[in-house]
């Protein structure tokens, strides 16, 4: 069944009742107007007759030609029809009609009444005259009236058209009252739906979840039951907008540590779906957090592994915990997985919350701390062992030739230096990587062609004494933030590695230019270009790591520590940008140093 607005039912009910009342009442008042009038016009047409009936008995006795005459006259100047009837119906005299002529009266109600002795009346169509008429009939002789009836009878059209006008004046004024009526019951209806109206749009609204909109009545003069619905209405909104305030702010703050936990969270149904994952487990598994919610743990963890796991930890009524090494994409993952019982508010088994650790990273930074380890300690002991064999044979007696002891001397020498570099080298890294020496490694604008130039003249030695000339190529104008030392440091560790692996009376390029990024960004690229043997493809992506040697024995035949671009690489990271390698075999190399100008 279709619901009708509270308006439509107050306005229509209003109206309808008032134009019921008027109606009703018009009608009675035109029917209590129609039967006055009428009472008035016949007791005044018996009046009439009652003047006349003297006259009417007295030319009774004379004969017909003198009471039809005096028929005629007095109905012509009365403008009213006379008509004398005998006790039987048979018409005497006529004003207006040949008695002849005429039927028989005596079934007439206005005569039957009167022959019963009372004056009778009759308002009926006549169709001697074609219109309606009003009779009054009333006795001749008291005591016997069947002996003889005198009849009036006036046309009722003066009655219609009082009536009608009368009957036009309260339409008129029905129609005028039934308008105001309307108007008023719209008016009411208004007045007492629009708070309720008011009131349902608040309900609406703080059922829509919008409970910081209090209903408002504007002023409005209403019911007090309405104020007092109102006000408890606004105090429900009040109550549910502080709670639901509540309710937020401990969702986000659940939200947010659940988001931010480095750790996977998954949370799976009985059923085997997926009800929660967040960020980290998210990210693991390549999905959509908020995608999967729902599906099939099935469908979103594709290893079978972690499925029987996972299946397994529905079925156990306890913690469980267990490792896995998988492959993903072509990389090895470590991951520790903890699985504990959900269960609901009723403490009622949900499904199972798994808690993921993703070990890969750490395992990973142990086995390069354990590279480095072993590295160093290889680096380092090389040279103190070449120290301490040469230093034992000097002690055992080689010291007593000069020319042996002057040979071991340039030795231990040449051994200390390279031992010296190892050290300054891993303190610089160490230096760098430090996070404490941030404010040391302030960056701030510099122009980039003094600190190439520096760079440059520190390696010249070095490079007179190969015959490899150094060539730069850079804007006087270049400039960005910078650390100029820590700069300087990279610039030199590239150009001395271009230089020892030159051949001699062959050229080093240094070029500098302002380019554009993939993103478009304003950046400054360093390129040392050198024409040395290259690097092989299979070494570009761990020749920046520490003590990493494409060729070992021809490094150190060199002098290299083996940190020295593991030093450029920090170098760039801690300027926020990278550097970048360009080599074949034969073809020399390419380093470049890209340096963000913002």
């Amino acid at each position: 069944m279709k619901n009708i607005r509270l308006f439509h039912q107050i306005f229509l009910a209003a109206l309808c009742i008032i134009l019921g009342g008027i109606l009703a009442g018009s009608w009675y008042g035109t029917r209590i107007i129609h039967s006055f009038y009428y009472e008035q016009i016949r007791k005044d047409i018996g009046h009439r007759a009652l003047l006349l009936r003297p006259h009417i008995l007295y030319l009774l006795d004379r004969d017909d030609s003198s009471l039809q005459e005096f028929c005629r006259r007095s109905g012509r100047a009365a403008a009213t029809r006379i008509t004398v009837i005998r006790g039987d119906g048979t018409v005497l005299a006529d004003s207006n009609e040949n008695p002849a002529r005429m039927d028989n009266h005596a079934t007439r109600p206005e005569v039957r009444m009167a022959l019963a002795g009372g004056t009778g009346s009759s308002l009926r169509y006549s169709r001697t005259l074609s219109r309606n008429m009003l009779y009054v009939a009333i006795p001749l002789f008291a005591k016997t009236p069947a002996r003889g009836i005198l009849r009036l009878s006036v046309p009722a059209t003066a009655l219609d058209a009082v009536l009608a006008d009368i009957g036009r004046k309260i339409i008129y004024s029905t129609l005028t009252i039934a308008l105001l009526a309307a108007w008023l019951s719209y008016l009411l209806a208004r007045r007492i739906s629009r708070p309720l109206e008011e009131m349902q749009r608040g309900a609406g609204l703080l059922a829509a979840g919008k409970t910081d909109h209090p209903i408002s009545l504007g002023g409005q003069r209403v019911a007090r039951e309405i104020a007092d619905l109102a006000q408890a209405l606004n105090t429900m909104g009040a109550q549910i907008h502080a709670r639901i305030r509540t309710i937020i702010q401990q969702h986000n703050e659940l939200e947010a540590v659940f988001s931010s936990m480095t750790d996977g969270v998954l949370a799976i149904g009985t059923n085997h779906t997926v009800i929660r994952v967040n960020r980290a487990a998210a990210s693991l598994f390549h999905v959509d957090g908020a995608a999967v919610q729902g599906r099939p743990m099935e469908g979103v963890i594709r290893n079978p592994a972690l499925q029987s796991y996972l299946a397994a930890s529905l079925a156990d009524e306890g913690p469980n915990k267990k490792e896995f090494h998988i492959r993903d994409n072509g990389r090895e993952l470590n991951l520790r997985l903890h699985s504990v019982p959900l269960f609901d508010g009723e403490n009622q088994r949900m499904g199972s919350l798994v808690i993921i650790n993703n070990l890969t990273r750490i395992n990973r930074l142990e086995n390069i701390r354990q590279d480095f380890v072993a590295n160093v300690s290889h680096e380092l002991k090389t040279p103190v062992t070449a120290i301490r064999g040469y230093v034992e044979t000097l002690l055992d007696g080689a010291i007593e030739d000069p020319e042996t002891a002057q040979r071991f001397l340039r030795i231990i020498d040449r051994q200390g230096k390279r031992l010296d570099a190892l050290v300054d080298d891993l303190l610089t890294l160490a230096r760098i990587e430090d996070s404490s020496s941030i404010s040391e490694n302030a960056l701030e604008p510099a122009h980039i062609a003094p600190i190439i130039e520096a760079a440059i003249q520190t390696c010249q030695i070095r490079a007179d004494r190969k015959k490899v000339g150094v060539e730069l190529r850079c804007p006087d104008e270049l400039s960005c933030p910078v650390n100029p030392s820590m700069l300087e440091q990279a610039l030199i560790n590239l150009l001395s590695n271009a230089i020892n692996y030159s051949p001699a009376k062959s050229r080093v390029r240094v070029v500098a230019a302002a380019q554009r990024d993939g993103r478009g960004k304003k950046v400054i690229a360093i390129d040392v270009v050198d024409q040395g043997p290259g690097i092989a493809s299979e070494h570009h992506e761990r020749i920046f790591e520490r003590f990493y040697r494409c060729d070992r024995a021809r490094s150190r035949a060199e002098g290299g520590t083996g940190l020295g671009l593991a030093i450029v690489k920090h170098v760039a990271q801690a300027h926020g940008g990278e550097v970048c390698l360009e080599s074949r075999p034969g073809h020399g190399s390419r380093f470049t140093l890209i340096l963000p100008v913002s």
